[in-house]
């Protein structure tokens, strides 16, 4: 199934933002989702289902949750053998230690393309000798409540 546009050039921004993590650094999902404006959620998504030749050009072990804590995923230990390569110490249960210390917010360089969301109006635009309709089965406006 083919991805939508949209998608591609969320994924495109994130795998860029990604690689700009500089080595023995690391930064929340939620860090880099707050930079492109895409849900931490995204973030995770699309680093949960690189393939195996994205994998190994994206510094995704760099990428842990709020706090400094390693997910319980299939790849949990060769995210764990990636951060300690980099110098970054992981206690036993799986969270990097001085996490504050070694957190990333923001980069220097912000990848080229970042998409921001639109600005979207939920209301239809009506001309102005188009009246809005009521609904189904109402006999006359609604009556407000004083």
């Amino acid at each position: 199934m083919a991805k939508s546009p949209a998608f591609a050039r969320i994924k495109s921004d994130v795998l860029a933002i990604v690689a700009a993590i500089p080595e023995g650094q690391v930064a929340s999902a939620a860090d880099l989702g707050r930079q492109i404006d895409v849900p931490a959620r995204h973030v995770a998504y699309i680093l949960t289902t690189l393939d195996d030749g994205e994998r190994s050009v994206t510094p995704w072990w760099r990428v842990v949750a709020d706090g400094g804590a390693i997910g319980r995923h299939k790849r949990r230990e060769d995210q764990i053998a990636g951060l300690r390569r980099d110098g970054v110490t992981v206690s036993a249960a799986g969270v990097v230690a001085d996490f504050a210390a070694r957190r990333v917010t923001a980069l220097k360089a912000p990848p080229s393309g970042v998409t921001r969301r639109p600005e979207t109006s939920i209301a239809p635009v009506r001309g102005p000798s188009e009246a809005p309709r009521r609904a189904r089965g109402s006999k006359g406006a609604p009556k407000s409540s004083v």
